[in-house]
């Protein structure tokens, strides 16, 4: 019988213990820790737009000055370096005195376009990158914690920013560039996790969309910065110093409370405790705080793509994630390199594609609380695929040209808007155990996007293709393979794996009636 009671009496003491999602609110899930950990993140959002979108401005295509000679006239029409213009210089080295530029394209001495195949490569290398460390710091934030991967990746992007400034050739600069990927693009993907496990309510979702607003101020900079420093060498520098600076930035941030919650729960109410004190919270105890049932497994095991592909209840959403963003990223970056086919000045296309992805993120923010999220992306995948059609037409007419640019800005603003749902998206899809492996494994497949539309763009070229075309029949395509997959507008955060949940329940339940079977024997003795 005193077993009986004990036994109560222990029940009762676990339900007056709180849940992380309580403790989270206790401390506080939107307070100044916070808005300032959110602050650093957008910056750091604003500088890897920089790293991503540099290539677009390191390598702006030079123009030709004939000076007059009658053969170099014949061949080059005009100031641009069109394909027959090109194929007359690159015949002779010394012809290439007529190119005129600052960019990559005419650094140390070369004519990068001479060589398509080479300058598609160094061109999409900073995707290679990103797709590199996708794989190592999705594993590292998923086994070893968020603030490792963001701290190492944000060091390879510092690193990788230093080289490009003071690269002395081609080598060095491919180097620099790829470091820029492998470290930028995973950092501000481990982004996600720490937003979606330190904070909560609309709060969350805000954060989750307003990361982006300041990727979309990024590109505004990058292009009013490229458009005042045209030399290459100095865009490189101007990248390198704030990257330099937002590292010290990492020490301000806390371990993910609910990752440690999954290994440790005394490190997990000691960074709870560091967040009360900055919110001005009251703190928890130890004893406050229910244990994870999954705490001792998890601190042991390690997750890889394998569990993202074994568990059935995660493998269909990884593969169609992966397609999702695969497209997304192939139309996203396609339309910024291919601005320069849109009959605008180069400035200009930018400056009116960025208008758009501002405005996209902004107005996405605002009504990021009440958007459904399969149900938009898959409309915005559909309505860009429409739109491309447009460009299957040819015209020299300036109104012509005119609604060109601003029908690629209005493709850009969907492709943003579904970009900014797809990241929200995909966070609540997966439970936290695997959120960061699947967002960083996931943004990978994107990656492969962004470096297939360099290769694409030349093939479309070849064919006689308007590349926006073949953007918008990829994101019709990829659409349809979202259509199984649930909403998860208002849903509760998943915090384990389907499978595993399901089997720690039956084996608690098991432990339970077990328990009463003793407990029952017990009784009967003493009866």
């Amino acid at each position: 019988m005193l077993v009986h009671e004990q036994s109560i009496q222990n029940e009762s003491a676990e339900l007056k213990q709180l849940t992380y999602d309580e403790a989270l609110t206790q401390v506080g899930g939107a307070g100044l820790y916070q808005k300032r950990a959110f602050l650093i993140f957008g910056l750091q959002w604003m500088i890897t737009n920089w790293i991503l979108f540099s290539p677009v401005f390191f390598f702006i295509e030079p123009t030709v000055d004939c000076k007059n000679n009658v053969e170099c006239l014949s061949q080059c029409t005009s100031e641009s370096l069109d394909e027959k213009c090109l194929a007359y210089v690159c015949d002779d080295s010394q012809r290439r005195e007529y190119v005129v530029g600052e960019s990559l394209n005419t650094a140390f001495n070369a004519l990068l376009p001479c060589n398509k195949s080479l300058q598609s490569i160094i061109k999409s290398i900073v995707y290679i990158g990103s797709l590199s460390g996708f794989f190592v710091f999705s594993f590292i934030a998923d086994n070893y914690g968020r603030k490792l991967a963001l701290s190492i990746s944000w060091g390879m992007t510092t690193l990788g920013s230093l080289l490009l400034a003071f690269a002395m050739n081609y080598s060095m600069i491919a180097i620099g560039i790829f470091l820029l990927g492998f470290g930028g693009n995973p950092a501000i993907t481990v982004h996600y996790s720490f937003i979606n496990e330190h904070s909560q309510g609309h709060f969350r979702e805000i954060q989750n969309v307003g990361v982006q607003v300041f990727f979309a101020l990024g590109e505004f900079t990058i292009i009013t910065l490229a458009y005042f420093v045209s030399k290459w060498r100095w865009l490189a520098i101007s990248v390198a110093l704030p990257t330099v600076l937002l590292n010290l930035c990492n020490f301000l941030i806390f371990e993910s409370p609910q990752f440690l919650y999954s290994k440790n729960k005394k490190k997990c109410v000691k960074v709870l405790n560091q967040i009360a004190k900055i919110n001005g919270t009251q703190p928890l105890s130890i004893n406050e705080l229910a244990s994870n049932p999954q705490s001792r497994e998890n601190n042991s095991r390690v997750y890889t793509i394998w569990d993202l592909l074994k568990y059935k209840s995660l493998r269909y959403v990884f593969l169609a994630g992966v397609m999702m963003f695969f497209a997304i990223q192939v139309t996203y970056y396609g339309i910024s390199f291919v601005s320069d086919q849109l009959g605008l000045d180069f400035f200009l296309s930018n400056f009116i594609i960025a208008f758009f992805e501002l405005l996209a993120y902004a107005t996405t923010d605002f009504f990021i609380t009440k958007l459904k999220r399969k149900k938009n992306i898959i409309g915005g995948f559909i309505i860009v695929g429409i739109m491309s059609l447009y460009f299957i037409f040819k015209s020299d007419h300036i109104v012509f040209r005119i609604f060109q640019g601003v029908l690629a800005g209005l493709m850009r603003f969907l492709i943003c808007v579904v970009w900014a749902l797809a990241y929200v998206y995909v966070s609540e899809l997966f439970p936290s155990v695997v959120r960061s492996l699947a967002l960083c494994l996931i943004s990978a497949g994107g990656s492969i996007g962004s470096i297939a539309q360099a290769f694409l763009i030349n093939i479309c070229s070849t064919i006689n293709i308007h590349p926006m075309v073949a953007f918008g029949l990829i994101g019709f395509l990829c659409s349809l393979l979202l259509f199984p997959l649930r909403e998860t507008l208002h849903q509760p955060l998943l915090e384990k794996i389907e499978e595993d949940d399901n089997r720690i329940r039956k084996s608690m339940l098991h432990i339970n009636e077990s328990e009463e079977i003793t407990t029952s024997v017990l009784d009967d003795n003493e009866e």
